[in-house]
């Protein structure tokens, strides 16, 4: 990528697509998606459709709901109307279904050009784990890919196996959850970056109130409060570091 994510918001063709995917579950990819997401001003597309996705922990409930905008999305060849969010990002939420009904990769990249463009605005797009139809398709147009590393064994070698897998695309690793990491386990993710040539990003810290939150709204949204501020100092690197990717 010859420009970075702010050059293209001055001055592309089209606002730009952050993507975050991750080849294992519960390394923290759909937090890391819903706060860059609040913090870039971007529309938030679920395409996760587990319940422990970005759009429970928005409030969508889909039992609730007469409509499946995702679904009604690629049934119509429509772009979606965001549900708008207040102290949290709007969203395109995904539904339980979407799992059973995933449109082939070219034509969930097509939807996401054709959405980003009538939105006018940036895209991140949240996926789910491992690699899927829908997960290849959010890949292909996006200008930056979103990888959480955690430093646990089956993280780092779902990681590797990711990066070997996507090593052509736009990837950008950042060290999640991180505790007191093994000096064995920071080698490595210095070791498998460097080989396959993946820049890593700022480090998010792990918070054990995380997990258990139950509030909607983002955790970086005003007021921070003072148990949050650490963490949002770091996302504000990460969602920087995004911005700022191929400068």
């Amino acid at each position: 990528m010859s420009k970075s994510l702010v050059e293209w918001a001055k001055g592309g063709d089209r606002p730009p697509i952050v993507a975050a995917a991750a080849w294992k579950g519960g390394d923290g990819k759909s937090t890391l998606a819903y706060e860059v997401a609040y913090q870039l001003g971007a529309t938030l597309a679920d395409f996760d459709w587990d319940k422990g996705g970005a759009s429970g922990s928005w409030g969508f409930r889909p039992e609730l709901r007469v409509r499946a905008p995702m679904l009604e999305a690629f049934e119509k060849g429509k772009t979606p109307t965001p549900l708008r969010g207040r102290r949290k990002p709007d969203l395109i939420p995904s539904h339980p279904d979407f799992g059973l009904n995933q449109p082939p990769p070219d034509r969930v990249a097509d939807a996401l050009e054709q959405w980003v463009r009538e939105l006018d605005s940036p895209l991140v797009a949240d996926t789910h784990p491992g690699g899927c139809d829908s997960t290849y398709g959010v890949l292909q147009p996006a200008d930056v890919v979103l990888v959480p590393a955690v430093f646990a064994d089956k993280s780092l070698n779902a990681l590797e196996g990711m990066l070997e897998e996507l090593t052509d695309y736009p990837l950008y690793v950042i060290p999640y959850m991180v505790k007191s990491p093994p000096a064995r386990m920071r080698k490595r993710l210095r070791d498998m970056t460097t080989r396959f040539g993946i820049p890593v990003g700022p480090a998010v810290s792990y918070y054990s109130w995380i997990p258990t939150r139950s509030r909607r709204m983002a955790i970086s949204s005003e007021p921070v409060s003072k148990q949050a501020a650490p963490f949002v100092q770091q996302i504000d690197r990460v969602a920087a570091g995004v911005m700022n990717y191929g400068a």
